[in-house]
């Protein structure tokens, strides 16, 4: 896709490989999926430059945003943070920065459907919310994203036990025979 079709967000991108065009849909899944590679042709066609690849949250990055968010943020989904991909909140192609704050975990289905289904997604205070559409919540109130279950109290044998279970030392730890 050339420079002016991808800021104006018309036109159609095109696939080594594939003799169709994809669509601007396409391009924008592709780009908040994997990135691109900015290549700059001269006019007879001759590579002047060959850019890496830009916007790519980083291992650390994607680390942090999993242990907060656990799997994919929308209410009543499973997938867990493995199988999640890291969307923009505000996108990259819009000038998004590509940090923690603006980094959600989705997974496959509903990051590739955001921009159609109608959820919305902001951050507050450093934590993602979402709001439903309509179809699911018809007063659509903002929501926490979906709760991790490390972020949740045992329910189990309540504090004190838990405390006693953390601190006694294992009898092979200790070197005891007992």
């Amino acid at each position: 896709m050339n420079a002016v079709d991808l800021a104006d967000e018309h036109g159609v991108g095109w696939i080594d490989g594939v003799e169709a065009p994809v669509s601007m849909r396409t391009v924008n899944q592709l780009i908040c999926a994997g990135g691109y590679r900015k290549i700059v042709f001269g006019v007879n066609g001759e590579v002047l430059y060959l850019g890496g690849k830009e916007r790519f949250f980083s291992q650390a990055q994607r680390r942090a945003i999993a242990a907060r968010d656990g799997g994919c943020i929308i209410p009543g989904c499973q997938v867990n943070a493995a199988w999640a991909e890291v969307h923009h909140i505000i996108p990259w192609v819009n000038h998004g920065p590509t940090d923690i704050n603006n980094g959600v975990l989705l997974c496959w289905f509903h990051h590739h459907s955001i921009e159609t289904s109608g959820w919305l997604i902001r951050m507050v205070r450093g934590k993602p919310e979402v709001m439903a559409p309509v179809c699911f919540d018809p007063t659509r109130t903002w929501v926490p994203g979906q709760d991790h279950r490390a972020h949740r109290a045992s329910q189990a044998g309540g504090a004190g036990r838990g405390r006693r279970a953390r601190t006694r030392a294992h009898p092979q730890a200790t070197g005891s025979t007992e």
